[in-house]
């Protein structure tokens, strides 16, 4: 009897040990038809295992028993449980995936698929185009079209930013081109300030010589080609769309000044004896040293903190007229000096007609008239 249950102990814990290891699980993946799946991706759950079925929808996989495989692609996500056996056969439903068609806008408003187009064409929409809100069109392109570099500034720096510039691919001569035409619902514009980023349905950018051959030399270094938006047929309804933006702006990035040495072109500072007929307030500072505020240097006596007249201190009226100050490096003195800048980009109203057609540009002027009436 004893022998027994040493045997059936020993069997207990061989097949624990034979349940508790990977081993080789084949499976196949099929749909509801029978057909296989190809390139479909098998991971057991939570980790990083996993392996793809080939053009037989068959793949091969090391699991242990209770391990859970998900398997996607193809198909509609399934979660499979590895039992004792070695070979699964799985079936899923197939996966559908619908994609609309991107359509390009090109020159007299014609518009076509983007695999009809016989030209280099990139197409933003007006929802990528305002992910984050920006003051111009030019900034919300950034980064958003391949061959796209926009060369612009903080709109918080002194005098008008502008709305900055912008290259693309195909440029002509060495001397680097110029901008892009702007073309909104078939006009050029010669500002593109003139057109709110909430109002644009989507953008189409044309770059270099596909834009020359529809919109002629004025095209010559590629065309943003703009369509508005506009009333849509069959819709009901009147709308009011209010947007509203903030920017926060802050230093990035400054000049590596060295911290060192103070103003001055000598490490000697200079004693300084009061003598009647100098100002009263200068007789505190008698015995005290300065540097050479004169040389507009920064290679003056090395800061570790002596005691030293600043140039304020000679001037009356503050708290800190006759009083010394220590020598010491000021690594934040010139971030210091920045305020955080705040752009608020102002609030622009759409208005949604949904019973009558207009175009883009009337939409604008149709705008701006009500906009005019409501604040009066």
């Amino acid at each position: 009897m004893r022998k027994i249950i040493s045997l059936l102990t020993m069997l207990i814990l061989f097949s624990a040990m034979v349940l508790g290891q990977n081993r080789t699980i084949t499976g196949k993946v099929t749909d509801e038809t029978g057909a296989p799946v190809p390139s479909a991706s098998v991971v057991i759950k939570n980790t990083r295992t996993g392996a793809a079925t080939d053009n037989n929808g068959v793949f091969r996989i090391q699991a242990k028993t209770g391990d859970v495989l998900v398997i996607t692609g193809g198909i509609e996500l399934l979660e499979v449980t590895v039992g004792t056996e070695s070979n699964l056969t799985v079936k899923g439903k197939r996966s559908v995936v619908i994609q609309s068609e991107v359509v390009v806008t090109s020159a007299y408003g014609m518009k076509r698929t983007l695999r009809n187009a016989t030209v280099n064409a990139q197409v933003v929409t007006g929802d990528q185009l305002n992910t984050i809100r920006q003051t111009n069109l030019n900034s919300a392109l950034a980064g958003k079209v391949s061959g796209l570099q926009v060369r612009s500034q903080s709109a918080a720096k002194l005098g008008n930013a502008g709305t900055g510039n912008i290259r693309l691919r195909g440029e002509t001569g060495f001397a680097g081109g110029g901008d892009p035409i702007y073309v909104v619902d078939g006009t050029i514009l010669p500002n593109i300030n003139d057109v709110n980023n909430d109002d644009i349905e989507d953008v189409t950018v044309l770059q270099g010589p596909s834009a020359a051959a529809i919109f002629g030399p004025q095209g010559a270094r590629g065309a943003i080609v703009i369509t508005m938006k506009k009333a849509k047929r069959g819709a009901k309804g009147f709308g009011v769309e209010m947007n509203l933006g903030v920017q926060a702006d802050k230093v990035y990035i400054l000049p590596n000044y060295q911290n060192s040495y103070a103003g001055g072109n000598t490490s000697d500072m200079y004693k300084y004896s009061w003598k009647p007929g100098a100002p009263e307030l200068w007789k505190q500072l008698d015995g005290k040293y300065y540097a050479d505020y004169s040389d507009d240097a920064s290679w003056g006596p090395r800061m570790v903190g002596q005691e030293y007249i600043p140039w304020y201190s000679w001037y009356d009226g503050h708290k800190y007229a006759g009083t010394t100050a220590k020598l010491l490096p000021q690594p934040n003195n010139a971030r210091d000096y920045y305020n955080t800048g705040s752009l608020l980009i102002t609030p622009s109203a759409f208005l949604k007609p949904q019973k009558m057609f207009l175009s883009g540009l009337d939409l604008i002027m149709w705008k701006h008239r009500v906009l005019s009436q409501l604040q009066t």
